[in-house]
């Protein structure tokens, strides 16, 4: 090894442009270039970048914003920053929605028509001191007027079929579910980087577990000075040291396919720890070593296994039940939103008990923040090339160039993070055609078939890929094959038995449900008013199908007659306020009840995808999550049902119930379940106690009637007379020191209990730190769904059954650090009475506490 002189960090400055840009609306083609734009007389304002249009104009989110009917222009003039005379300066373009121009100093340097393709362009001889950018966005109601080839199909999902011709996200373009704002403008980051003399022009990575070790393929495209030598170069990996091989030519590239033996590796945060490793990469040039330092990469194996009994992701050959929710957007305005919401939003998943998230073919690739955070929290990803339900024009030459840059560029960002868990080629395209009853020729593509897979595999290893989703069977919409997308619960108002017969292996999206909001959510919508649910606004965000003449709302509605008896229209009618209560829990006791079928041991589903995890918009949205990142009813629901150790019943008809013991972690469990019979809510008809030994990452199932020895008639399905109980429940307690680690409930009458008065609830506080405190209850009647008003904190459980004379401790957490007060209020669906429960905070006890 060479004597080396010194060592430098390679380091590439990036100044960003963002501030003093100004933004102009025009005509569709009234100027084509900047001299157009100098004889033209318009009204110039402030714009926001990295943006869209709508973060600088658009006032009312209820209003239409048309942006794509006009052109946009922005410009900004600014000084070049100081730079080295051997540097290169590269214009950085992250992300332009979507028919884009850009002028620097008047010389053209862009034309794109790809929002979802970043752009470095070397800018070096066009600088000037003082320098003017202009970027045009034209209009694609304009451009999509012109005649083109007719698609083979035509889709619902949105009203112009030429947008399948561009590529741009479908979020603003949906009728009925989408706010109707279309995303355009400079939506992701642009600056201006000054390119040292040395300098790495590129890298792309891959790393995956093979065998039983990790391998790490590498390739660097290395800038050097003229006459310059490069010597040796070495990836240095959780500071160990590994060799690399140096090609000089035209081109300069460092590579490697290397070997790491007993690689630690990556877990979903449910089954083991989501390790990260260090990495950085040296070259050594002119007897100088140089360093550049990338960040962190994981090692995980992961394959699809497929047959006629499930459909099952195993990770590091473990397999794994895979439950969380599509993923939309962080912001919808912005498309990217601020960092620290989306770090608040991720961990609030992972507490759910969630380990994959669905980056959905109606939206747009994350940010390079989304894809490490994700692989930092343990949740797998995945990912949806954006594409969905249209007949795209894969066989026009152009259209093709301009999707297979898309692929390279976005595999290029997406192979170095170890969450990314899937490919599929897009949302519902092969659903689409079949449903309108095509010929499968008429809906299968040889891009989406064949090409696009190919792409996957070179960039990215040993990632499973599914052409489309749904996929599989005699047609892709079967759901009991293959991928499903299953709405039988929910918009095709199935009964909850319909799970057990639909057979799904892995439910890509299920159980869209339009998820009412807590109070202080819906406040936001009418200014402190309670929208009714016949209110233009409240209607206006119910989500539906294009065209259909039905939204969520019924179908919600459908489902509280189902479960509790009553009629929707009566009941809001007459009690508003209980209205929205019931409406809340209602999502959250179906889908709470769908997944316990699914986590079922005798149960072949290998995972399911809520549609999905937040709103994107105030109202009574899919989301499991509202737009301002507060869990909604259903979110609490599917924490209990999604979590590592769990107890679940599932109905079994003259069978009686099963108790399911689910044990993801690597140890075993040594427990006790005990199983009460309630009547009225508070005596006990039937009681029985044993102890389980659950191996570690496996599950068993216990049958009711087993525990308690005698016929019971526990679900009330034989029906002999009047059932002898209303509630069952049953709790999972750990026998090390009796924590209930997970508990459920069971209704043989169904939800519409009888309103009790408790005679007796004890309800007490204590401050834990400055930040955080516990509040204990106790009460001598069984509360249904006890909901939590607690303005400044966020509880760690919600909308809980309480069983009577069971001790529930919440813990609250303030999420305005400021707050000294503390006030929650409890109520249950089953009582008249509230729980009003006020604490002051005492500053000596915390003295000298950060």
């Amino acid at each position: 090894m060479p004597i080396l002189r010194d060592r430098d960090d390679i380091k590439n400055v990036r100044m960003p442009l963002d501030k003093g840009w100004s933004l102009a609306r025009l005509p569709a083609g009234f100027c084509a270039d900047p001299n157009d734009l100098k004889m033209s007389s318009f009204e110039w304002r402030d714009a926001v970048v990295p943006g869209t249009v709508a973060m600088s104009v658009h006032a009312d989110i209820d209003l239409p914003g048309a942006y794509d009917t006009d052109d946009w222009w922005y410009r900004l003039t600014f000084a070049a920053p100081p730079y080295a005379p051997n540097s290169r300066l590269v214009l950085c373009m992250d992300g332009l929605a979507t028919l884009a121009e850009v002028w620097l100093n008047g010389a053209p340097v862009l034309s794109s028509q790809n929002m979802f393709i970043g752009h470095r362009i070397d800018v070096s001889h066009l600088l000037l001191a003082q320098n003017q950018l202009i970027i045009s966005f034209r209009s694609i109601s304009h451009a999509a007027k012109v005649t083109r080839s007719r698609p083979r199909w035509k889709t619902s999902l949105v009203d112009v079929q030429n947008l399948r011709w561009f590529r741009t996200t479908l979020l603003g373009r949906i009728p009925g579910w989408t706010p109707p704002i279309e995303p355009v403008g400079p939506w992701a980051a642009i600056g201006l980087e000054i390119a040292a003399a040395i300098s790495v022009d590129s890298v792309s990575i891959q790393s995956h577990v093979l065998a039983g070790n990790g391998r790490f393929i590498i390739c660097a495209i290395v800038n050097l000075p003229a006459l310059s030598r490069l010597g040796q170069a070495r990836l240095i990996l959780d500071n160990n040291t590994y060799p690399l091989d140096c090609t000089q030519t035209a081109i300069t590239t460092v590579s490697g396919d290397l070997t790491i033996p007993a690689v630690p590796v990556w877990w979903p945060h449910t089954h083991g720890a989501a390790t990260l490793l260090a990495w950085s990469l040296e070259i050594d040039v002119d007897g100088v070593s140089y360093t550049l330092q990338r960040g962190k990469i994981g090692f995980k194996q992961i394959r699809a296994d497929q047959s006629d009994s499930g459909v099952r992701f195993f990770v590091n050959d473990l397999p794994v039940f895979c439950r969380g929710a599509c993923w939309i957007t962080n912001d919808f305005i912005s498309l990217r939103g601020d960092p620290g919401k989306l770090r608040e939003k991720l961990f609030l998943a992972k507490t759910a008990g969630l380990n994959m998230l669905r980056v959905s073919g109606t939206s747009a690739y994350e940010s390079d923040e989304f894809y490490s955070l994700c692989d930092e929290l343990g949740i797998l990803v995945w990912q949806d090339f954006m594409f969905a339900n249209m007949d795209y024009p894969v066989a026009d030459a152009a259209f093709r160039a301009n999707i297979e840059a898309e692929v390279h560029y976005q595999l290029g960002r997406l192979s170095q993070h170890v969450c990314v868990a899937v490919y599929c080629g897009g949302s519902e395209i092969q659903q689409q055609a079949s449903m309108l009853g095509l010929a499968c020729e008429q809906w299968e593509s040889e891009f989406f078939d064949s090409t696009l897979e190919q792409f996957c595999s070179a960039s990215h290893a040993n990632v499973p890929y599914f052409p489309s989703s749904p996929f599989g069977g005699a047609l892709p919409f079967h759901v009991g094959a293959g991928i499903a997308h299953y709405y039988g619960v929910g918009a095709y108002k199935r009964p909850i038995a319909d799970v057990k017969s639909a057979r799904v292996k892995f439910a890509a999206e299920c159980l869209g449900f339009a998820n009412v909001p807590d109070p202080e959510t819906m406040d936001l919508m009418l200014n402190g008013k309670t929208p009714p649910p016949h209110h233009p606004r409240w209607k206006s965000r119910a989500p539906r199908d294009n065209g259909a003449g039905w939204d969520f709302d019924d179908i919600r509605d459908h489902y509280l007659q189902s479960l509790f008896g009553l009629d929707p229209i009566a009941l809001r009618s007459q009690n508003l306020e209980r209205y929205y209560a019931i409406s809340r829990v209602v999502s959250g006791e179906v889908m709470q009840r769908v997944f316990s079928e699914w986590r079922n041991p005798v149960n072949h589903c290998g995972g399911a995808l809520v549609w999905f995890f937040a709103d994107l918009w105030p109202g009574a949205g899919w989301g499991i999550v509202d737009s301002t990142g507060r869990p909604k009813a259903a979110y609490w629901f599917l924490k209990r049902a999604w979590a590592q150790q769990a107890l679940r019943f599932t109905d079994e008809g003259l069978d009686g119930l099963n108790i399911h013991l689910i044990n993801e972690r690597n140890i075993p469990l040594d427990a006790a379940v005990e199983f009460d019979l309630l009547r009225e809510g508070r005596s006990i008809s039937a009681s029985s106690k044993t102890t389980v030994h659950v191996p570690a990452q496996s599950s068993i199932t216990i049958q009711a009637d087993a525990l308690l020895g005698h016929f019971a008639d526990s679900n009330w399905a034989y029906r002999f007379g009047p059932p002898k109980h209303d509630v069952i429940t049953a709790r999972l307690i750990r026998d090390a020191d009796g924590t209930i680690l997970s508990e459920d409930f069971f209704f043989p009458m169904g939800l519409n209990l009888p309103m009790q008065r408790a005679q007796v609830v004890e309800a007490s506080s204590e401050w834990l730190t400055r930040y955080t405190v516990a509040v204990t209850l106790l009460s001598d009647v069984f509360l249904q769904s006890v909901n939590i008003d607690c303005r400044g904190f966020s509880p760690d459980d919600n909308y809980f059954h309480l069983a009577p004379n069971q001790k529930k401790r919440i813990i609250f957490t303030a999420t305005d650090v400021s707050t000294r007060k503390f006030r929650v209020i409890f109520g249950a669906l089953n009582t008249l009475e509230t729980i009003d429960i006020r604490a002051v905070m005492h500053e000596e006890l915390f003295d000298g506490q950060s």
